[in-house]
């Protein structure tokens, strides 16, 4: 499947599906038309290939969780069945059989991610060069003919695309920069014709000229912070984190330091998600004079005043905007509260491993875009088996909940648990 302009499921390697036995099977009648960039056919059975491959441990996809709802996919990434127990199957060239173990309401939202997309079986055969130039197999309308590590990559139309006479460009040369401002210099240059990153100065200029070319749309994503509830100071202690929740300055945030569209977040879950009004604190429309009275006799109830101090780590990963954030929040909780607060940045890849740490940091920051539009998405983050619950957060009656809505087919009755 395939996402439309305004988020809608839309067939793609399928043409059309059935959902049978209450929601736990789906067999998809693929494109006979579909081919492979080297001429053979797309078949049921590349799609078997490419979900077995994901599930497979030794592969370590970092988006196989999101199948996760197959039948046996749980047993199979922990190691304990073969790829082969996946509940998916080739009934013939063109049909294509997924089994499920509980109904999931957007299981075809998931499928629009590219964990679901089929591979060339063959041609992964040969080794690990089944991804440079040359190579490379694909069966969507373009082709990889140029590639330079860190530096560009081309693509050229795939003449045995399905439905190549509509695809509009022959050619799409990607650009790799590192450097956000330098990007933006080279789009106003005219070097490239299209840029996705805009630096955050540059985006109130943008938005006032006629003819900039800017577009701007709501995006599914949550950039927050998470505590320790597994050790250190915070564990034990949420009426202590509400104070700090409550000190920092959304809105603050948004209008003097990020300035690009974002907007202040006082849920996990984002505005815009399918079938579901965003939780919200009882505190958010209270002045900020309010909360930080608030905040501060939390504090002081949790044993902290301005002799002894609250002393946080905080991590985040090196980016010059994430930084100006971290910063604010840090002076936020040193003027409200007189917390202490150890700035820690790192480059990605450390960032990465010592967020998976609890032991390396207080509070991290964390950001989440949604795989797939259901509030389901972001809930889950925050479950026992999740690995994106850095903190170690967990509540027993939370996760029955999510596991109850999961099981729920009616849409309504699903909507008001979640909402719970």
């Amino acid at each position: 499947t395939a996402s439309s302009p305004n988020g809608e499921v839309t067939p793609a390697g399928a043409i059309s599906w059935q959902i049978e036995d209450g929601g736990r099977r789906y067999t998809f009648a693929l494109r006979r038309e579909a081919h492979w960039s080297n001429g053979d056919p797309v078949l049921a059975s590349d799609f078997v290939a490419a979900f077995r491959r994901a599930m497979n441990p030794a592969t370590a996809s970092g988006a196989a969780d999101l199948l996760r709802a197959i039948e046996n996919a749980p047993a199979i990434l922990a190691g304990e069945r073969p790829v082969e127990d996946l509940g998916v199957r080739a009934l013939d060239d063109h049909r294509l059989e997924i089994r499920l173990a509980m109904p999931v309401p957007y299981f075809l939202d998931i499928l629009t991610n590219t964990v679901a997309s089929p591979v060339h079986a063959s041609s992964l055969a040969g080794g690990g060069g089944f991804s440079k130039p040359g190579a490379t197999v694909t069966n969507g309308p373009y082709r990889l003919v140029e590639l330079t590590p860190g530096a560009n990559l081309r693509l050229a139309r795939n003449p045995r695309y399905w439905d190549s006479s509509s695809v509009t460009f022959d050619e799409v040369r990607y650009e790799i920069v590192a450097d956000e401002n330098a990007e933006f210099t080279r789009f106003r240059a005219g070097e490239l014709d299209v840029t996705n990153t805009v630096p955050e100065q540059r985006f109130e200029q943008l938005a006032g000229e006629p003819g900039s070319g800017l577009q701007h749309r709501a995006w599914l994503a949550t950039f927050y912070f998470t505590f320790n509830t597994d050790r250190g100071p915070l564990r034990d202690k949420p009426a202590l984190r509400e104070a700090l929740s409550l000190s920092i300055d959304r809105v603050a945030i948004t209008a003097s330091i990020t300035r690009a569209g974002q907007v202040p977040a006082f849920s996990l879950v984002p505005t815009g998600v399918r079938n579901y009004t965003p939780a919200r604190y009882e505190w958010r429309d209270d002045p900020q004079e309010q909360r930080i009275a608030r905040a501060r006799s939390l504090y002081a109830a949790a044993g902290y005043s301005p002799a002894r101090p609250l002393r946080l780590r905080l991590l985040y990963n090196e980016n010059d905007l994430i930084q100006k954030v971290c910063i604010a929040i840090a002076s936020m909780w040193k003027e409200a509260l007189g917390v202490e607060v150890e700035l820690v940045q790192m480059e990605f890849k450390a960032y990465l491993a010592a967020r998976a740490d609890p032991a390396q940091w207080d509070v991290v920051r964390v950001g989440w875009t949604a795989d797939y539009n259901d509030a389901s998405t972001f809930l889950d983050t925050m479950t026992r088996d999740s690995p994106q619950n850095f903190g170690r957060w967990l509540d027993d009656r939370y996760a029955g909940l999510l596991a109850s809505a999961a099981e729920e087919s009616d849409a309504m009755r699903r909507r008001e648990t979640l909402q719970q």
